[in-house]
């Protein structure tokens, strides 16, 4: 097997990253999720929207996103913060979903679960760092 060259990997991050509108969605599920998740899944377990504040975070990545080459192509972190808003709705959720959005279509780039799952209230907070490798071997 050939290992790709840190130019191959950095083209394809920029490829297949920079471009588009990225979505962080909090979701909460029974059923733990697998590589076959898809987007209509996500809806249908997503934190309804506006239940404590509830959205979804969004971000993009730019070139300027991809660091030095170091055992692959590593792109900046990003952090996304959800807020509670005080009110009697609590936001409950077991998983994070990363979503890209092109061109008005979404596909489900990445997921987390969370073993004991997450309720905010009262203003609580719940930060999540994104961090992406890509891999050339």
């Amino acid at each position: 097997m050939a290992v790709l060259t840190e130019a191959e990997v950095n083209e394809q991050a920029e490829l297949g990253y920079v471009r588009g509108n990225y979505y962080v969605a909090l979701t909460n599920s029974v059923t733990p999720y697998t590589s076959t998740l898809n987007y209509t899944t996500v809806q249908a377990d997503e934190v309804t929207t506006g239940a404590g504040g509830y959205s979804r975070l969004s971000f993009t990545y730019t070139t300027a996103d991809l660091i030095a080459y170091s055992n692959g192509q590593p792109i900046e972190e990003k952090l996304a913060i959800f807020v509670h808003d005080g009110s009697s709705a609590d936001i409950v959720f077991n998983h994070v979903v990363l979503l890209r959005e092109v061109s008005g279509t979404y596909s489900v780039v990445g997921y987390q679960q969370i073993e004991d799952g997450v309720v905010l209230s009262d203003g609580e907070s719940a930060q999540i760092k994104i961090n992406i490798l890509l891999s050339s071997g």
